[in-house]
């Protein structure tokens, strides 16, 4: 991420992430180069998108942002929000 994001900034994404379902898992491989070069396709082409974090893997939701430049936006129980813009941002945010 380029600039960190602000406080009304970061309640619009987790609005807009409240009707969203989680579009991977993450199991118990944890977090493999494949499972970062999903995500990070993934994140390319969605901005916003929710990760659901298997019972026994054990990994840092910070750590999980960052291994796609990402920024994390919440984390509830297991599920994980992330956001990155796009080079052609679809989500337009709030001023900061």
């Amino acid at each position: 991420m380029n600039a960190p994001l602000s406080k009304a900034q970061m309640a619009f994404l987790r609005g807009k992430a409240h009707s969203l379902g989680p579009l991977l898992s993450l199991g118990k491989q944890g977090l493999n180069p494949g499972f970062v070069e999903t995500l990070g396709r993934e994140i390319a082409k969605h901005e916003l998108l929710k990760v659901r974090v298997g019972k026994h893997v054990d990994v840092d939701a910070q750590e999980l942002a960052a291994s796609v430049q990402a920024t994390l936006v919440q984390q509830v129980g297991r599920m994980v929000v992330l956001y990155r813009p796009a080079a052609e941002p679809v989500l337009e945010l709030p001023p900061q």
